[in-house]
């Protein structure tokens, strides 16, 4: 059998952060030991509303659905998420020319950055960040420079910028993954005027706009009602519990919007019909699952920081999304402090390294899982990490 070397453009790229940790953890799986525990990521456990779920069947019977849909969204589901932006946010957005669809949030973040940025050219990303957005960076042969996002309230020193006169896009990303940071009152402002001041584009990354927990994630758009140079990146992954369903959307400024999907239409492909009528059928209806979403992460986010901190370990309680993110007891290497949870504890979770040098010697943990598995969790990381405890 012939071998093929892979272009330069994918030997560049590392290995994807998470493809690597599904591997490990399912080798460990197949060995003999107690079931893991895996938190290492944003997989939602819950189910999908109902109502959802039935729109979704209904669309896949219409044989309508069963030819190929048009590269723009249809009109129902741009509609509904400039309902969902109207209700939620106070912000008008045109249907027609703000709004664009992809198979996940995933894929918008891509064109987003290989819609906008030319080789060599700067992208402004958080650190520690989501691990896309260096990849993304790669593929379009541009530069990484990044804004640190410090301890402990995990917002972006603008001051980093000060020696570049010009960026495609300053990308940020809240609530944050991985800390759970919300954006404070003058981050997007900040954002902005840092954004007009390179030329940039603003792409928000707002993929846990739903799971705030003592207060609702603001959308950057609030700080730029006209779109001048925002767009906005959201997924119904986490709103809805919708992860396998891989729908995302963007919205805000008509030029990027359409810089995207341009990019989309080449580099992706349609997405199936009845899978926008369920996502418009999620966004327009009943939203009170959604609402009961957030209190159900609440109280397991209030579980692990509470047992977290009983047997040592240093956290930050999150305001937002589903994680938890604590430093490494002692303050070693995340990398091999995550080894020895999976191979003593059976217990995956993400270290902090794969986030970013501002991630080093953290860890990261995924509220996935129900009240009783979280506190079995607990009960294993004690044992390890406190001496003389015996596990459960």
């Amino acid at each position: 059998m012939a071998s093929f070397t892979a272009s330069a453009r994918v030997r560049a790229l590392p290995q994807n952060f998470w493809g690597a940790m599904d591997a490990e953890v399912a080798r460990l799986r197949a060995e003999p030991g107690a079931p893991m525990i895996d938190v290492s990521k944003g997989n939602p456990d819950l189910p999908t509303p109902e109502h959802i779920v039935r729109a979704m069947q209904c669309a896949v019977a219409d044989p309508a659905n069963h030819r190929y849909p048009s590269y723009a969204g249809r009109p129902a589901v741009r509609e509904a998420i400039a309902h969902r932006y109207r209700r939620d946010h106070g912000i008008e957005i045109d249907p027609a020319t703000e709004v664009a669809v992809f198979h996940g949030s995933h894929e918008a973040l891509m064109a987003a950055v290989l819609g906008l940025a030319d080789p060599g050219d700067r992208v402004i990303v958080p650190d520690p960040g989501y691990p896309i957005y260096v990849s993304a960076i790669d593929l379009a042969g541009a530069r990484v420079h990044p804004v640190p996002l410090s301890e402990p309230d995990y917002q972006p020193d603008f001051a980093a910028l000060d020696g570049i006169d010009r960026a495609a896009v300053v990308l940020l990303n809240y609530p944050h993954n991985p800390t759970g940071a919300l954006a404070a009152d003058d981050t997007f402002p900040r954002a902005l005027d840092a954004s007009e001041r390179l030329g940039a584009a603003f792409v928000h990354d707002f993929a846990y706009a739903s799971l705030g927990f003592e207060a609702p994630p603001r959308s950057a758009l609030s700080a730029d009602p006209q779109k001048e140079r925002t767009v906005e990146i959201q997924t119904l992954s986490k709103t809805y519990s919708m992860a396998g369903w891989r729908f995302g959307f963007a919205a805000g400024n008509a030029s990027i919007i359409a810089a995207m999907t341009r990019y989309q239409s080449h580099a992706f492909s349609t997405i199936f019909g009845a899978m926008q009528d369920a996502a418009a059928a999620a966004l327009s209806g009943d939203q009170s699952a959604a609402r009961e979403l957030v209190d159900v992460y609440r109280r397991r986010r209030d579980l692990v920081v509470a047992g977290l901190r009983e047997i040592g370990w240093d956290v930050i309680e999150p305001e937002g999304t589903f994680f938890v993110w604590a430093r490494v007891p002692g303050g070693g290497d995340a990398v091999r402090f995550a080894d020895r949870l999976r191979t003593e504890a059976r217990v995956a979770v993400a270290p902090g390294d794969g986030f970013g040098p501002r991630g080093r010697s953290h860890v990261r943990l995924g509220l996935v899982h129900d009240d009783a598995v979280l506190a079995e969790m607990i009960e294993r990381l004690a044992a390890l990490t406190l001496p003389g405890r015996p596990p459960r």
